[in-house]
């Protein structure tokens, strides 16, 4: 972040949804002034809301609310509230954040921005109205933020690998597994707009644009269900009608080719972001399953000792400094942390007037990747993002 700056100002937050998303953005804020560029600013929680009452008094007492409610719209009339977090189903994200848009408030919001591309683009351009000038938006992709994989942008950024020439990313979980976890709205396409791509895969197609660079292409995808009902708490059997898996064949950077895969059903593995980065001169990887380090191998040394090394994340990697309880490298920094540094990202961007890295219009481009897999899987053909997009999807239509 920018140097401290001895600021006065006061940013008063409102919290849209108080589940576990919504609790992890409390967090955030809670711990937000650990950054050295944040001293001397207040920042007072002041009222989150939730359409499940106790929950919303719940977290209002334990993160330090002012107060609590179930009504969006009584959030959003409030002046003195300058900037809001979302944390809802997806499903309910055009609505909400249509509202929130409109309210002219700073807003950070847990992605997916809307259910699809189309729902997407119109966030967006409500987002970059006239009158939202000078107002913030961002969405959180908060992976992002870890130190690892900050450093692995810099390595390949600064040319420690040389030229891309390949890539892989992937993200797995066993949150879905067992067959007997009961049905929710995350296993129903129009609910949740897609099952593991748009769950946990966008946070992998972000960290491929994060590290490689956009996507351009989806040259090949394919989506599978392999539990196909599921029975909700009250007994009733529903349809699976979204992916349980997805891969992906990419091309994104300067022409680098890619693999990305997600999966909900993958035995043995709670949570596990990955992305390695074969280049001319070497190689880098990040994994969560390794959060405090990365791997980095730059060739031509000698061959004797040739080979990657690991490297322990500290103050020089990213948010690290601003988000450690102890500013030493090896102490390490969790997942809690990210969200920290994303709060923190938020608010700098409010205090400068500058746009977040991680905007609406950069969310917009995550949805339509996901909405050009949907098309290569639909087709059996690859699918173009960019200016070939609208052709490519006409073909699609027509193929389908």
């Amino acid at each position: 972040m920018a140097e401290p700056r001895l600021d006065t100002r006061t940013i008063r937050i409102g919290l849209i949804g108080a589940g576990m998303a919504g609790q992890a953005h409390a967090f955030g804020y809670r711990n937000a002034s650990m950054a050295d560029a944040l001293r001397g600013v207040r920042v007072e929680r002041t009222h989150v809301v939730d359409a499940f009452a106790p929950l919303a008094q719940d977290v209002a007492e334990r993160y330090g609310f002012e107060r609590w409610g179930t009504s969006v719209d009584e959030l959003l009339a409030d002046p003195a509230i300058d900037a809001v977090s979302v944390a809802l189903p997806n499903n309910q994200h055009l609505d909400v954040l249509t509202k929130v848009l409109a309210s002219g408030k700073h807003v950070l919001t847990e992605k997916p921005l809307g259910l699809d591309a189309a729902q997407a683009a119109r966030l967006a351009g409500l987002a970059a109205a006239p009158g939202r000038a000078g107002a913030v938006d961002a969405v959180g992709f908060s992976y992002r933020r870890l130190p690892g994989l900050a450093a692995l942008r810099a390595a390949v950024a600064e040319g420690e690998i040389g030229r891309m020439y390949h890539f892989e990313a992937t993200y797995y979980c066993h949150h879905a597994a067992d067959p007997a976890d009961p049905f929710t709205w995350r296993f129903d396409q129009a609910s949740s707009g897609g099952g593991a791509l748009i769950d946990i895969g966008l946070h992998a197609i972000d960290a491929v644009e994060f590290v490689v660079g956009a996507i351009t292409e989806v040259t090949g995808a394919r989506f599978a269900t392999y539990i196909s009902e599921r029975t909700d708490r009250a007994g009733v059997v529903h349809r699976v009608t979204n992916d349980d898996a997805a891969a992906l064949l990419l091309v994104a950077g300067d022409g680098a080719t890619g693999t990305l895969q997600a999966s909900r059903v993958a035995h043995s593995t709670p949570n596990s972001l990955a992305i390695r980065v074969f280049g001319e001169r070497g190689m880098v990887s990040f994994t969560t399953e390794e959060l405090n380090s990365f791997v980095i191998h730059q060739a031509g040394g000698d061959p004797r000792f040739d080979g990657p090394r690991r490297v322990i994340t500290g103050p020089l990697h990213g948010a690290y400094v601003d988000v450690s309880s102890f500013r030493s490298r090896g102490v390490g920094t969790g997942y809690g942390e990210a969200f920290v540094a994303q709060v923190q990202a938020f608010l700098g961007c409010i205090l400068d007037g500058t746009r977040s890295t991680t905007d609406f219009a950069a969310a917009a481009q995550t949805m339509r990747v996901l909405d050009a897999a949907t098309r290569s899987a639909a087709s059996g053909r690859p699918a173009l993002l960019g200016a070939d997009a609208d052709a490519d999807a006409d073909v699609a239509q027509v193929t389908a």
